[in-house]
């Protein structure tokens, strides 16, 4: 399993750690936002949950993403503040490290050029592999 807290209370995942009901309660997990298109969420929580049907092909969910970006963005804006979130995606590498860097450029005013440092800093094994000008949807 891949976990990691990029800020307090926002964690960014692989798929696997959804189903950990210990990672779930032990972190207050309120929302999971689901970048996959066809895993499940977890039967027995109790948490809000939310699909973006994204691939680890970020260019095949382009359209997805520019159509919702401002929703998803300004959802984690409202909730950072009162609830704990968990981004997961297939691999914790790249869907859910590209919405958590979408929301930082955004809204917390990192610049592009820095924020693959900035992910990396948290966990090593985040690649990043996706394009950073994808960032500038």
């Amino acid at each position: 399993m891949l976990y990691t807290e990029i800020l307090s209370g926002v964690w960014i995942g692989d798929v696997d750690i959804m189903y950990s009901n210990k990672f779930l309660e032990d972190n207050f997990i309120t929302i999971i936002i689901n970048c996959t298109v066809t895993r499940k969420f977890p039967d027995n929580s109790n948490t809000q949950n939310i699909r973006i049907p994204l691939t680890n092909n970020l260019y095949q969910s382009i359209h997805v993403l520019k159509q919702n970006k401002q929703k998803i963005l300004s959802f984690i804006d409202r909730a950072i503040e009162t609830d704990n979130i968990l981004i997961i995606c297939e691999d914790g590498i790249i869907a859910s490290p590209f919405i958590i860097s979408l929301y930082l450029v955004n809204y917390g005013g990192i610049e592009v050029g820095n924020i693959r440092s900035i992910i990396q800093s948290k966990n090593q094994a985040i690649s990043m592999d996706f394009d950073i000008g994808l960032l500038d949807l």
